[in-house]
């Protein structure tokens, strides 16, 4: 990510998450991300961690049922200033998808945003019909946002040639189709479906090749791309959607929205495309 590298370029404290579905697992992702970040940074020393790093890391003890957002943000908060200048990134906050995870982070967010100060930086991505849904249903949160920065998106064309380019280096029979087994309808539902993201590109096109395989299918169509991505997204039972995406993308490429400043998770695994 382009704001983790400079922030590593100019030595500020970084910490960066992938946001979990559920709340309870974004503080424990925040607590490990800062753990790891000051151990980078060299902050851990033999005879113990600074002591707004122990404030942040107490968070992971907390019970789901106990969670107090107010007081998770202002340790969080509390823990940038210190260690200023500092960044925060959160990466895909749309995966929050249920209203009772959604409002505790939010909350907690908030009162990140109230306790920063000045050398402290809060990003979040996310597509732009959940900051919409957002802007609705969270005002206090979407009101401590002072800018937004729409993000570049990958065309049909564009997203043929990059999964055309990682199949490449897997191919072993020439004179095949550049995307094959993916017919251009397949990688033009993909890149709808991935919203023009290229890593949930990637991570869709491992899915449905997946699939594919045990299926014993050897074309990929649109049928199978959507199938697979409607089998994958749909929530779990007794969930409540809190947003939902139009299916298909806007005549303009408008993909996800970088979020400065407000909020960044597992371990991601090995594909056919790379680390996802």
């Amino acid at each position: 990510m382009l704001a983790q590298a400079e922030a590593q370029t100019r030595e500020a404290f970084a910490v960066y998450l992938d946001v979990a579905p559920k709340s309870s697992l974004v503080v424990q992702g925040l607590t490990q991300a800062f753990e790891r970040s000051a151990r980078k940074a060299g902050l851990v020393k033999m005879l113990g961690a600074p002591s707004w790093l122990r404030s942040v890391t107490s968070l992971a003890k907390v019970k789901a049922d106990a969670f107090d957002p107010k007081l998770a943000g202002r340790r969080i908060g509390e823990a940038l200033n210190a260690s200023s200048p500092s960044l925060l990134l959160l990466n895909d906050l749309h995966n929050l998808v249920d209203a009772a995870e959604v409002d505790p982070c939010a909350k907690m967010l908030e009162e990140v945003a109230a306790t920063i100060r000045p050398g402290v930086l809060v990003m979040f991505t996310c597509y732009a019909s959940y900051l919409g849904w957002l802007t609705a249903n969270q005002p206090g949160f979407v009101s401590r946002i002072n800018r937004t920065m729409p993000l570049a998106t990958l065309s049909d064309d564009e997203a043929r040639l990059v999964i055309a380019k990682k199949l490449l280096a897997k191919r072993i029979v020439e004179e095949l189709e550049p995307t094959y087994p993916f017919d251009r309808p397949a990688v033009r539902a993909l890149n709808q479906a991935a919203h023009g993201n290229v890593r949930r590109l990637f991570e869709l096109a491992d899915n449905v090749l997946e699939r594919a395989v045990t299926a014993r299918s050897y074309q990929i169509d649109e049928e199978l791309v959507r199938s697979t991505v409607a089998a994958r997204d749909a929530p779990p039972p007794g969930a409540a959607p809190v947003w939902q995406e139009t299916p298909e993308l806007p005549a303009e490429r408008t993909g996800r929205t970088a979020t400065d400043p407000a909020v960044p998770a597992a371990p991601r695994k090995r594909s056919l495309w790379g680390r996802t």
